[in-house]
């Protein structure tokens, strides 16, 4: 393990730590909660193995058990309310000043789009849902009349979920293009503490003959010489992927993936009400 210190740029603060290990690739996983932000030293590596299988959507509060049988239209009147309750509550951070991108939020997408100019370069990165670990869960309705003993089991989990916090994370794909030639691609996770490459790839430009082509791929980023990777970490670092902007955007997905949800669990009502 190799390693290797450098300034961060949105971050006069932090000193950024490249970590780069032999490892496999990993992946990313679902969304929740965020805790608040503090000032980090930060080791920026290379992904490791697979950690986690992708979790679904999750409820930003925990639903309360109904005896007696469920009604739908009251259940999505309750999950509306209480997101948005939850959104009420959350106080979203405004843009940092070095804050480098245009932001392109369309209401109803699961992504946002970030996308600035860099010398002769067009930057664009594809931000998906934020994904955590532990994150909060609906409750188990079917659990009602459960002993103390499976409720006191239930409360150590909540403990650990809240201990698990930390491992949030947003997937990114970092697209950097010229007026002409091929593109650069990263697909990227960033967490609170680090940003990892999972993956990168030079993209041709297609000639759309119709002709299925098997271009050679290179090979794994983890596979690459060390110095390779240290310069592509510091590449995308002076194009704007630092962890001020990450743990900003971070923020951002959270709330919107709130006012997403409350946009969804409405349209569903609506229609079921129809």
């Amino acid at each position: 393990m190799a390693f290797v210190s450098a300034t961060a740029a949105a971050s006069p603060s932090a000193t950024l730590f490249l970590s780069v290990p032999y490892a496999a690739r990993g992946a990313a996983g679902a969304c929740a909660c965020v805790q608040p932000r503090r000032p980090l030293s930060v080791p920026l590596r290379a992904a490791k193995g697979p950690s986690s299988a992708p979790m679904g959507l999750e409820s930003k509060v925990k639903s309360k058990k109904k005896k007696g049988g469920v009604n739908l239209s009251g259940a999505l009147d309750v999950e509306i309310r209480e997101a948005q309750e939850y959104l009420d509550s959350d106080q979203q951070e405004p843009v940092p000043d070095n804050f480098p991108f245009e932001i392109n939020d369309e209401k109803g997408m699961s992504v946002v789009i970030l996308k600035r100019d860099f010398k002769d370069e067009k930057v664009e990165v594809i931000v998906s849902m934020p994904n955590l670990e532990g994150g909060p869960e609906f409750d188990d309705e079917d659990g009602e009349g459960e002993g103390d003993g499976e409720g006191a089991g239930k409360d150590e989990e909540a403990d650990e979920d809240d201990e698990s916090a930390g491992d949030s994370s947003i997937s990114l794909k970092v697209v950097v293009s010229k007026d002409s030639g091929p593109k650069l691609e990263f697909t990227c996770t960033a967490f609170r503490e680090e940003i990892t490459i999972d993956d990168m790839l030079i993209v041709e430009k297609s000639d759309d003959d119709g002709e299925e082509k098997f271009p050679y791929e290179g090979p794994e980023f983890t596979e690459l010489p060390v110095n390779v990777q240290k310069g592509l970490f510091k590449y995308l670092e002076q194009r704007g992927i630092t962890l001020s902007a990450t743990n900003y955007m971070h923020d951002y997905m959270v709330t919107k993936q709130a006012q997403e949800y409350i946009r969804w669990m409405t349209k569903l009502k609506d229609f079921v009400q129809q």
